[in-house]
């Protein structure tokens, strides 16, 4: 394999462009270069990225040790262009406080995060993943990110910049650098508004698909594929806003705590710090394990059985946390809800008064709809058995909060198989009650919102050929040859 320094990048294929530039306009175009393999990193824990730098279509990088975009630097990836997260060096990329990355793809050449091992060998965690440090308040003030990186996030800027992330896969990433301290397929701590993200698609994570640590930026249209932990985690404080998500998951892969699809703190010790998590999230669509509920029996199901039994709630809201969920679907978990008063938190009182909302959402194909707390029994992480409790059953069917529930997944109407992890059907059907229900009247939705006529990700409209995961997302990411 060649390598080569980043500097030398640069040079080499400035020049390169400069000659094809200069070519007779009359001559036929030339074929686009093969392009080389060259690595970013040397494999250590503290390669730094010092000068602005453009990684370059139609190159391939290989992403070796932790490498950080320090302060005052940006990082470009052009459209097209293919990292490969090196497993031994626990390849991560970090870009920190005041450092930038621009990885803006486009729908028809994604810029692409993936594993270095080959077709049919990638598993979650064959690399670290992406981690961006932000200026931006949180509610644990200045702190050092998870995962054995040197970096820290936190400030006073809610409107910093951290660059652009559009158009980016992020496939077999995640690892645990130690217990409870872990790298996410993406982790964003304390990133700003003046950040943008858009199209991106997590699939295979070893742990969080997307996991915001305090900040402020806002997203659209991001897609969970076939994670290990939680799909969606908000903690020290996000207050941005999300929407458009997809989340699915695969039936034998859960996390050996509890996999839910939404996760959500205000931080670990629940204190009511400020500023709280009030991260607004709308028109989200989750997908869980349970295709059919009804015959769903906990008691024997294990991990790496049909189903594994670490899965738990669609949304399991705790510590504190002020998060708004509205227009969204939650199916086919073991639990739907679960609004819990857990480390002497008091989640259930910010419910009540409209701090928290779950409102104008959809449970359907759980096998049981509410729980108040988590049920741990027999190392499992949802037992049908256990008391339900009242408060979420209660407060998710209070009056004026325009939330049902279906018991099965065919109810929703919709016009294929949702659950099918090799080619996901999710778009409601003409009558189904995704096209009804939806309300933007809230004061959290007033701004930032497009204010469209359906629940979930994607409305009636859309086909198989025109919905926005068209183009640039891949199901298939364990066969696909880079």
């Amino acid at each position: 394999m060649k390598k080569m320094k980043l500097t030398s990048i640069v040079l080499l294929l400035s020049v390169a462009l400069f000659s094809v530039n200069c070519s007779n306009n009359d001559d036929p175009a030339p074929a686009p270069p093969a392009g080389e393999s060259l690595d970013l990193g040397d494999g250590s824990n503290e390669f730094e990225v010092k000068t602005n730098t453009t990684l370059k279509y139609p190159n391939t990088y290989n992403l070796k040790g932790f490498v950080y975009v320090v302060d005052g630097v940006t990082l470009t990836v052009e459209p097209g262009v293919i990292i490969k997260g090196d497993k031994s060096t626990k390849g991560t990329l970090i870009v920190e406080r005041g450092g930038k990355i621009v990885a803006q793809g486009t729908k028809e050449r994604p810029v692409v995060f993936t594993s270095a091992q080959t077709p049919g060998t990638r598993k979650p965690g064959d690399w670290g993943g992406i981690i961006i440090l932000g200026k931006a308040p949180n509610n644990m003030s200045e702190q050092t990110i998870e995962g054995g990186v040197r970096s820290k996030h936190g400030g006073a800027a809610p409107n910093d910049n951290s660059g652009i992330l559009s158009y980016v896969r992020i496939e077999f990433a995640g690892i645990e650098y130690s217990p409870d301290n872990e790298i996410n397929g993406l982790t964003l701590g304390s990133v700003g508004a003046g950040t943008t993200i858009d199209h991106i698609q997590v699939s295979h994570s070893g742990d969080d698909s997307f996991e915001w640590f305090g900040g402020t930026v806002n997203a659209k249209y991001l897609v969970s594929f076939c994670g290990w932990d939680d799909d969606f985690d908000s903690d020290n404080g996000f207050s941005g806003k999300i929407q458009f998500a997809l989340a699915l998951r695969d039936p034998q892969v859960a996390d050996k705590s509890a996999s839910n699809s939404f996760e959500s703190d205000n931080n670990a010790t629940a204190s009511e710090s400020e500023p709280y998590t009030s991260a607004v999230f709308a028109n989200v669509s989750v997908f869980g394990p349970v295709s059919n509920p009804a015959s769903y029996n906990n008691s024997s199901v294990t991990a790496g059985s049909d189903i594994d039994a670490r899965f738990q709630a669609g949304l399991h809201l705790r510590r504190n946390t002020q998060i708004s969920i509205f227009n969204s679907l939650i199916a086919a978990f073991p639990l739907g809800l679960i609004i819990e008063n857990d480390k002497g938190s008091t989640t259930q009182t910010w419910a009540t008064e409209g701090k928290l909302n779950v409102a104008n959402c959809i449970i359907a194909g759980a096998v049981q709809n509410f729980q108040d707390r988590q049920y741990w029994t027999g190392g499992t992480q949802f037992d049908p058995t256990a008391t339900a409790g009242t408060f979420a059953e209660t407060y998710f069917n209070r009056t004026n909060g325009g939330n049902r529930t279906l018991s099965t997944i065919a109810e929703l109407q919709l016009s294929g198989n949702p659950l099918s992890l090799t080619n996901p059907v999710v778009f409601p059907a003409s009558g189904s009650p995704l096209t009804s229900g939806y309300d933007w009247t809230n004061a959290k939705l007033e701004s930032g919102f497009d204010k469209v006529n359906y629940i979930g990700a994607f409305g009636a409209s859309e086909t198989a050929t025109n919905n926005w995961t068209v183009g640039w997302c891949n199901f298939d990411p364990q066969n696909t040859a880079y």
